[in-house]
C-alpha cells in the first residue's frame, strides 16, 4: 500500500501550482452561481447556468484532490467519476447557451432528451467501476478507459461546434440588433476559446504525459467566468436585480481571495510584509468599489422608479389623449347636420325662396351664412385631425393634372378674394403633364386651406397661386403667395403644430383655429408630398409650397 501511494507523490511546486489553478476558479465559480440563481430567480438560463458552475465546480475540487492525495484509494476514487462530471459540464453548457441564444423560456424536451441520452453511457460506465483501468505498477501508472476518453472528446468538441454555429447563425440574423448581437457574440467567443483550451489541453497532456498543461490551461478559466459575469450584468444576459452591484461584489471577493493566497503562501518575512501591505490596499479599494457600486445601484434604482412612474402617466396621457379624440370625432359628427341645415336655410332666405328679403333683414341673414360656413369649416378641421390621429383617414387615390385642378379652385375662390378686395391670381410654368396620384377631395382641401389662410391673413394686396414643376425630380409645385403680415423664423418652425398660430395673427384675423396647416401638410405627407412655409420676415408676406410626386 506505501508502494501505491508513493506512486501518487508530487512537488511541492506542482502542489502549490495546482492550489492556484483550482481554488480561484472555484471560488469564482461557485460566487458567480450563486449570485446568478439568487438575483435571477428560478429562470431557466439562471437554473442551467448555475447547474454549470456546480458541476464545474464538483470537477476541479475533484481534481484538485488527485493532484494533492497521495492516497491511491482516494486518487483513484475521484478520478473514476471526473470523466462523467466533465461531460454534464459540457452539456449544460451547450444546453444554457441554447436557451439564452434564442431567448427560450424553457429547455426544450428535445434538447434535454438528448443531453440525457449522451450522459448515459459513461454514467453506466462510472457506476461500474469501468471508468479507469487496472494500475500498473510497473511504471506506477494508473490507466483509463480508452474508449470513454475518445467519447468524452467526442461530447467536447461536438459541443464546442453547437455552441459557435448557433452563436454564429444569430449574430449574423440578428446583426442590428446591437445589444442582443453582443451579448451573443461575447458568449459565443469566450464560450468556444475556454472550452478549446480545456478540452485540447488534456488532450495534449495526453499525448505528451506532461499533466502539468492542465494546470496552466486552468488560469484561463477565471477569465472566461469574469467575462460571463460581464455579459450577464452589463449586456443583460439575465434580469439581475443591482447588476453593477453584484459585478463589484464578485470582483471585491476575487481580489482578496488572491491577496489571501499570496499572503498564506508567502515564504520570508519581506514577501509576508510585501504581500500583507498588498492586502490592505487590495481591502482598501474593493470598499471603496463596493460603496461607489451601492450609490450607483441606488441611483439607478431611482431612475427606474422614475421611468415606470413616466411610462405610467405617459400610457394614462395616451388613454386620455385617445378619449379627446374620440369627443371631438363624436361632436364633430353630431354639429356637421345642424350646420348643413342652418347654411341651407340661411342660404335659401338670402335667394328669396322663402320670399323677398326686405331691409336690414339681408345683414344679419348673410353673417348667419358666412358664420355657418366658418364653423363648417373648423368642424371639418377638427373631424381630419381626429382621422389623422386614430390612423383612421382614408385616401381614394387617382390619376389626375394638379395644374388644372390648381386653377379650378383657384377661381371656385376668386370671388372670396373680391369680397375683401384680394385679386386672386393664377400662374403655371410647366414642362411636363402634372399628372398626380392622389385623393382630388384631399387636394383640394389642402389648396382650400392653404388659400383661406392666405385669404385670413393678406389685409390688401395680392395672392398669387403659381404651379411648376421639376421633370428630373418627377415633383409638381403648388406655391401660395401672399401680400399678408409675413412671419418671424421662430413662428415658421412652430407653424404646423396643432392650434398653433403666428403671433400677429391676431392683429388681422381672431377666428382661427391653428388646425388648417397641421391637417394640410399631414395628408401631404400621407401623399407622398409636403407642405413647407417660408417669409422674408413680419411685414414682407408669405409664402407656402405644396409638393406632390408626378407620374407623367
Amino acid at each position: 500500500m506505501e508502494f501505491l501511494n508513493s506512486c501518487f507523490e508530487t512537488t511541492n511546486e506542482v502542489r502549490q501550482l495546482a492550489l492556484y489553478s483550482h481554488l480561484l476558479p472555484v471560488f469564482v465559480s461557485v460566487t458567480l452561481g450563486y449570485f446568478v440563481f439568487r438575483l435571477s430567480g428560478r429562470q431557466t438560463p439562471s437554473i442551467l447556468f448555475g447547474l454549470f458552475t456546480l458541476l464545474l465546480s464538483a470537477w476541479l475540487a475533484g481534481d484538485l484532490i488527485t493532484w494533492h492525495s497521495n492516497s491511491y484509494f482516494l486518487v483513484a476514487g475521484f478520478w473514476s467519476t471526473l470523466d462523467f462530471i466533465n461531460i454534464l459540464f459540457y452539456l449544460t453548457l451547450a444546453c444554457f447557451f441554447i436557451v439564452q441564444t434564442m431567448k427560450l423560456k424553457h429547455l426544450p424536451l428535445s434538447v434535454a432528451s438528448l443531453a440525457i441520452l449522451i450522459s448515459l453511457p459513461p454514467l453506466v460506465l462510472t457506476i461500474a467501476g469501468l471508468a479507469v483501468g487496472d494500475f500498473d505498477e510497473t511504471n506506477c501508472e494508473m490507466g483509463g478507459n480508452d474508449q470513454l476518453a475518445l467519447y468524452k472528446l467526442v461530447v467536447e468538441w461536438a459541443s464546442i461546434a453547437t455552441i459557435a454555429l448557433i452563436g454564429t447563425y444569430f449574430s449574423v440574423k440578428n446583426w442590428r440588433d446591437r445589444k442582443y448581437r453582443n451579448q451573443v457574440l461575447v458568449l459565443t467567443i469566450s464560450s468556444v476559446v475556454f472550452l478549446g483550451i480545456f478540452s485540447g489541453s488534456e488532450y495534449l497532456a495526453t499525448l505528451t504525459d506532461i499533466y502539468e498543461i492542465t494546470l496552466y490551461a486552468l488560469f484561463s478559466l477565471p477569465i472566461f467566468l469574469v467575462i460571463l459575469t460581464y455579459t450577464i450584468v452589463e449586456q443583460g444576459a439575465f434580469r439581475l436585480r443591482g447588476g453593477s452591484l453584484v459585478l463589484a461584489k464578485l470582483l471585491f471577493f476575487i481580489f482578496l481571495l488572491v491577496a489571501i493566497f499570496n499572503l498564506v503562501l508567502a515564504d520570508d518575512r519581506l514577501e509576508l510584509l510585501i504581500t500583507g501591505a498588498s492586502t490592505v490596499v487590495t481591502v482598501g479599494f474593493g470598499l471603496l468599489l463596493l460603496s461607489s457600486a451601492r450609490r450607483e445601484a441606488k441611483q439607478r434604482e431611482q431612475i427606474e422608479n422614475l421611468a415606470k412612474g413616466l411610462e405610467r402617466a405617459n400610457t394614462r396621457l395616451r388613454e386620455l389623449d385617445k378619449q379627446k379624440s374620440e369627443f371631438v370625432s363624436v361632436a364633430s359628427h353630431q354639429l356637421r347636420s345642424p350646420l348643413a341645415a342652418i347654411r341651407g336655410y340661411a342660404s335659401m332666405m338670402l335667394e328669396g325662396s322663402f320670399g323677398e328679403v326686405k331691409g336690414k333683414l339681408a345683414e344679419p341673414l348673410t353673417r348667419i351664412a358666412d358664420s355657418a360656413k366658418m364653423m363648417n369649416e373648423s368642424v371639418e378641421d377638427f373631424l381630419s385631425v381626429s382621422r389623422i390621429e386614430g390612423g383612421n383617414m382614408k385616401y381614394e387615390l387617382s390619376d389626375f393634372n394638379l395644374r388644372d385642378h390648381a386653377d379650378k379652385v383657384c377661381d371656385d375662390l376668386r370671388p372670396e378674394g373680391f369680397k375683401k378686395g384680394l385679386l386672386l391670381l393664377f400662374k403655371s410654368n410647366m414642362t411636363g403633364q402634372g399628372i398626380v396620384h392622389a385623393d382630388q377631395g384631399k387636394v383640394q382641401q389642402i389648396l382650400h386651406n392653404l388659400i383661406n389662410n392666405a385669404l385670413k391673413y393678406t389685409p390688401k394686396g395680392t395672392i398669387t397661386l403659381y404651379v411648376h414643376d421639376n421633370r428630373k425630380a418627377k415633383q409638381i409645385f403648388v406655391e401660395i403667395i401672399d401680400t399678408g403680415i409675413g412671419m418671424s423664423a421662430e413662428t415658421i418652425d412652430s407653424l404646423f403644430e396643432k392650434f398653433s398660430r403666428a403671433k400677429n395673427a391676431n392683429s388681422v384675423n381672431i377666428k382661427g383655429t391653428g388646425l388648417g396647416l397641421f391637417v394640410a401638410r399631414e395628408m401631404a405627407r400621407a401623399m407622398g408630398g409636403d407642405v413647407t412655409a417660408h417669409s422674408d420676415g413680419e411685414g414682407h408676406g408669405s409664402r407656402f409650397v405644396f409638393t406632390l410626386p408626378t407620374v407623367m
